[in-house]
């Protein structure tokens, strides 16, 4: 996945598809793939280390090729996505949980649609593909995260509440426009 986003984040591409690098330009596509690796593994400890092993080798592909083909360090984009990189093991760790059948479980599996909902919406994205790919990627996890169907009204009305809190109160904005400068 690495080596895709880097090519799909090219000049030539971003004029033919430039949907491609909408979503893997973002970091939706990376927490939906994270929370499918650590949901679908055996342990928590299991999922800390797959969904680490995941973004080390993405980033490794990733930046190895825009340094040695593209010729440019971007410094910035490194530490940036080294450090999510560094906190994904305890992340994967925790959302590992969510498909147990434990009340704390519901908002573990709200987050990470929370996470995807307010990126769409602070993006201001109108693309209706883009939107398109995220309503495939939350239905994903609704369907995949939570092991009993009953659990998935709960996990909706989670998910609606904390993302108007997000929104309201700025804080998505704020996380947002640091990571992204926006």
């Amino acid at each position: 996945m690495g080596l895709i986003a880097k090519l799909v984040d090219t000049p030539e591409m971003l004029v033919v598809l430039p949907i491609l690098d909408d979503i893997f330009g973002r970091f939706s596509i990376w927490i939906f793939v994270a929370t499918l690796l650590a949901v679908f593994s055996n342990t928590p400890m299991y999922a800390a280390v797959r969904v680490f092993s995941f973004f080390i080798s993405m980033l490794l592909t990733y930046y190895v090729y825009t340094i040695l083909f593209l010729g440019f360090f971007p410094k910035s984009q490194i530490i940036l996505w080294g450090s999510i990189s560094l906190i994904s093991p305890f992340c994967a760790f925790v959302i590992w949980y969510s498909h147990q059948n434990k009340r704390i479980a519901n908002i573990l599996a709200a987050l990470p649609i929370v996470a995807l909902i307010t990126e769409w919406y602070i993006t201001g994205s109108e693309n209706i593909l883009l939107l398109m790919t995220y309503v495939c990627m939350i239905i994903c996890l609704l369907i995949c995260v939570p092991k009993e169907g009953r659990r998935r009204l709960p996990i909706i009305l989670i998910t609606a509440v904390m993302t108007l809190f997000f929104i309201k109160t700025g804080l998505m904005h704020f996380i947002y426009g640091e990571l992204l400068n926006i």
